[in-house]
């Protein structure tokens, strides 16, 4: 993997977010609330939007310095690999799509291997899922029955997460080299399993290293700062709602846990269930607006800072070279 590039794919999946915005405007008749984005109200929620990236750098720099103390990570280079992940996560058709361009650039910019980088951004994203996922099921509780699929979603992805972490950890710390196989797997497909199972294995250990090295307190930082950073970027809904009053403030970060929840779904940048989850709280135009801000803030930010970050890391090794 030598740099992040666009693709034909990703470049469909902006596209397929971009005409589902479009139908949900038309079908809901709030299509002329597009030309409502010149407007300062925009500016203000890009601001919370950015602050909220920010906030989420110091994030990935806290737990990447509390790793062992072998690297440091400037917060500049933590907020440009967040941005790169967000961006590669709106234009491909994962839920955790960003996760493996982060892993590559904590990888090129520390020196951490593939295998530890890519541990510690799961690691990282865990507390998403665990935080958006957990307020879903709280909150869609509230606005049932409408808001049934979210909840099933969230269950979901709470408690698979919650899951797959222990299990992943648990096999990290067991002794094991990979040599021993489930006696149904036939003799053609060892070779392929053995190195398949190999990667697992040298991924679990280092997310179980990942995870057990981490002091508790650092810990209790991050999870304050995954919710510091979603709550400001619900905030960001609030410009468009036409009023600053704390109830609507409130409904509206609500309103972004419900749509980072469903968006747990495997649809690029979250096509169709950001809009439903925004929808279960909030009127359509307040949804269009706030949904083509945070979209494409994330996809023409994200390809900015992906091609000054990606040239300024190839004239930092030439000149290193």
């Amino acid at each position: 993997m030598r740099s992040i590039s666009l693709s034909a794919g990703m470049v469909a999946a902006v596209a397929l977010a971009t005409v589902v915005i479009l139908v949900y405007s038309v079908v809901t008749s709030s299509l002329g609330a597009l030309p409502g984005l010149l407007s300062a109200d925009t500016a203000f929620s890009a601001a919370l939007i950015t602050l909220g990236w920010v906030v989420s750098a110091v994030r990935l720099k806290l737990l990447l310095e509390s790793y062992g103390g072998r690297v440091r990570l400037p917060l500049l280079d933590a907020v440009a690999i967040r941005l790169i992940g967000g961006l590669v996560a709106n234009i491909t058709p994962s839920s955790i799509g960003g996760e493996p361009a982060r892993a590559y650039y904590v990888s090129r910019r520390t020196g951490l291997g593939m295998a530890e980088s890519y541990a510690l951004v799961i690691y990282e994203v865990y507390y998403d899922v665990i935080a958006v996922n957990l307020a879903g099921v709280f909150l869609s509780i509230q606005a049932l029955p409408l808001s049934t699929p979210v909840l099933l979603v969230a269950v979901f992805m709470s408690t698979s997460w919650l899951y797959a972490s222990f299990k992943v950890s648990k096999t990290g710390r067991s002794v094991g080299d990979g040599s021993s196989l489930p006696r149904w797997v036939p003799g053609f497909l060892r070779s392929r399993f053995n190195a398949l199972y190999a990667r697992y294995l040298e991924f679990a250990r280092s997310y179980s290293s990942v995870s057990s090295s981490i002091p508790l307190r650092v810990k209790a930082a991050a999870w304050a700062l995954t919710l510091v950073y979603h709550t400001i970027w619900g905030l960001a809904v609030v410009p468009f709602t036409g009023s600053a009053a704390l109830p609507l403030a409130a409904r509206a970060v609500e309103a972004y846990f419900l749509m980072q929840s469903f968006s747990s779904l495997p649809t690029p940048g979250g096509s169709g269930a950001a809009e439903y989850g925004l929808s279960l709280l909030l009127d359509p135009s307040t949804v269009v607006k706030y949904r083509v801000l945070y979209y494409y803030y994330g996809v023409v930010v994200g390809l900015a800072v992906l091609a000054a970050y990606d040239s300024l890391l190839r004239r930092m090794g030439k000149t290193s070279g």
